[in-house]
């Protein structure tokens, strides 16, 4: 697969691309773009704050982009140097040359990543999807990974709800604004009531499905529960955060489970959220990342 065919068209790729840097305008932060080459594609990531500070890597939720991360990045860029990648097969601006089929290779795929960078060691965080992969990375390199924030993982801890895959099976074969709308509202996050950035991403979300292919074998690679005996093999202190009324799954059981099985676990229910909460409780969870970041 060549960089081209990952866009519907030659147009769809203009239109994807001008609105892509659209929104990076609003980016509050001075950024630098980079691209990196693995055997699965060309992964592009934007880095903000220190060339000398410490490195956190920042993984995004499912089909979104690093634009998720405009509201925390004044914050996490003061002290360090913030790697936020747009994940592989997620309609962005990373264009896959083979798809990603299973866990397997999206561990290469990130591994590959921190390589070309120079990354040896880095505090990780991921939201959703991103919390998904950021943990099993962690429990397959916990080399690498000096400190693991959670936000909201998806289906790692706890099963998914019914309602979501139902939304989600209506949004993807029936690709209309309303579906998509009522899809990303039940989970907090408004175009018409929420924020700018808020509005920016949700728009991008959207373009990307309009714009893009996703590779049908990546399309079926799903976050799934992970066993109590992987959820104790973790070998790096953890932060996690869930909101008090996140509809994914339900926060206070996840967090009670985690509680018994992550050996070096900080854990806290943000009040007044849901999936939404990096986005619209972002002083409060800032606050706690770098607070956790901070310590030894």
């Amino acid at each position: 697969m060549n960089h081209q065919s990952a866009f519907k068209s030659p147009d769809d790729k203009a239109a994807y691309l001008a609105a892509y840097d659209e929104a990076m305008e609003s980016w509050p932060v001075p950024y630098e773009e980079a691209e990196v080459e693995s055997r699965f594609g060309t992964t592009y990531l934007v880095m903000s704050g220190p060339k000398t500070g410490p490195p956190l890597v920042l993984l995004h939720g499912f089909m979104t982009t690093v634009f998720l991360w405009s509201p925390n990045i004044t914050d996490l860029s003061q002290n360090h140097r913030v790697y936020a990648i747009d994940i592989m097969g997620h309609r962005n601006r990373s264009l896959p040359h083979e798809p990603i089929r299973d866990l397997g290779d999206y561990i290469e795929w990130f591994t590959a990543i921190l390589d070309e960078l120079s990354l040896t060691r880095v505090d990780l965080m991921g939201q959703s999807f991103g919390g998904w992969l950021a943990l099993n990375f962690a429990i397959k390199q916990p080399q690498r990974v000096r400190k693991l924030v959670l936000l909201s993982p998806a289906a790692s801890l706890l099963p998914l709800v019914k309602q979501f895959t139902l939304r989600a099976i209506l949004s993807a074969f029936y690709p209309r604004h309303y579906w998509f709308n009522t899809w990303m509202r039940w989970m907090g996050l408004d175009a018409h009531q929420g924020s700018t950035e808020v509005r920016l991403m949700l728009n991008l979300i959207w373009l990307g499905g309009k714009h893009l292919r996703t590779p049908p074998d990546t399309m079926r690679v799903m976050p799934g529960v992970l066993s109590d005996k992987a959820l104790q093999s973790l070998q790096v202190p953890v932060l996690l955060l869930l909101g008090e009324k996140e509809v994914i799954y339900d926060s206070t059981k996840a967090m009670a489970r985690v509680r018994q099985l992550i050996p070096d676990l900080t854990g806290e229910i943000i009040p007044e959220s849901s999936h939404d909460m990096s986005m619209n409780q972002y002083q409060i969870v800032d606050a706690r990342i770098l607070d956790f970041l901070a310590t030894d």
